[in-house]
């Protein structure tokens, strides 16, 4: 298995500005200094920075802190609240979000116990197969969630994002996919079959990729990242794990399992799996041309959305 360790301590250094150590000293009257300050270890950075804060005790805390990166913090910090009401582990708030010099969303929250779970899916191959029930398991506890979502006052602002709606925005966003004999025949398809998918929608964070879930000792202990939260068809946030080949759970049966426990075919996948092929194609992927990676990035969505199309004619 893969080194569990994407960059050292040195390399996720973080710096706060001013107005961010004020806010996070003015949490707990105990706080007396910053000792450090860190971005999380991830493959993709920045991310939230994990902030070990000094108390006039001689002792030791750490604080999170999240600034806006590609949502919204204020409406993570909605979602944070409700689904405490709900009864999830998700973080306190310990500062409302605030503007910083540089005019980011800012806010503050507790440090849960657990590790994500992309991390332990690294670590043995037995601790991928744990990674890969927990990933299903919390997936299905936000899903649980859809019905007291739905009657929240957060409701008002989440975006109802159906099969339909994702199509429509495709076909609405003009790039130099749209005019490829496989796209247009992608679309074509798509539209369809789409007439007779009725599935309900769910509640979803958004982003089901396994750094956003923490376990420990075999329990889900943490739900993270909800800057783009919605009411969106239940098999759409998977798409992911083929599409970007999300190491190691994408080598493993992920999307069989989650089809076994959500009642759904293969058939059914493959269709969201080329609507999703279509999206990172207009957003991410040049036509032509491109380095190394980028053709290699092409060629494999291509070969995705060949092999979903096949499967749902």
């Amino acid at each position: 298995m893969t080194e569990n360790q994407f960059r050292t301590e040195n390399q996720r250094r973080a710096t706060l500005t001013e107005s961010e150590k004020k806010k996070i000293l003015e949490v707990d009257p105990s706080f007396h200094g910053i000792a450090r300050a860190t971005y999380f270890d991830n493959y993709d950075l920045p991310c939230p920075i994990k902030v070990e804060v000094e108390t006039k005790e001689n002792s030791s805390r750490a604080v999170v802190l999240r600034k806006t990166r590609h949502g919204n913090v204020e409406m993570e910090v909605e979602m944070f609240r409700a689904l405490k009401e709900y009864g999830l582990p998700v973080p306190e708030i310990l500062s409302d979000p605030f503007q910083n010099e540089d005019g980011n969303s800012v806010a503050i929250y507790s440090l849960l116990e657990g590790e994500n779970l992309q991390k332990l899916s690294m670590r043995s191959a037995d601790n991928l197969q744990e990674a890969k029930r927990l990933l299903v398991e919390a997936v299905l506890a936000l899903m649980g969630a859809s019905s007291f979502i739905a009657k929240h006052e957060v409701s008002k602002s989440l975006p109802q994002r159906s099969l339909q709606v994702e199509l429509a925005a495709i076909k609405t966003s003009q790039s130099l996919w749209s005019k490829e004999p496989i796209f247009q025949l992608a679309l074509q398809r798509i539209e369809a079959v789409l007439p007779g998918v009725t599935t309900p929608l769910v509640f979803s964070n958004g982003d089901y990729q396994p750094g956003n879930f923490l376990a420990k000792n075999g329990q889900i202990t943490g739900f993270l990242d909800f800057e783009s939260p919605a009411f969106q068809d239940p098999l759409m946030g998977f798409v992911k794990y083929p599409i970007y080949d999300l190491h190691p759970l994408a080598k493993t049966d992920v999307i069989e399992t989650v089809l076994d426990a959500l009642k759904f075919t293969k058939r059914d996948f493959s269709i969201r799996l080329a609507l999703g092929c279509l999206k990172t194609l207009q957003k991410e992927i040049p036509v032509v041309g491109g380095e190394v990676d980028s053709r290699g990035y092409r060629e494999r969505v291509l070969a995705l959305l060949g092999s979903a199309l096949t499967d749902f004619v």
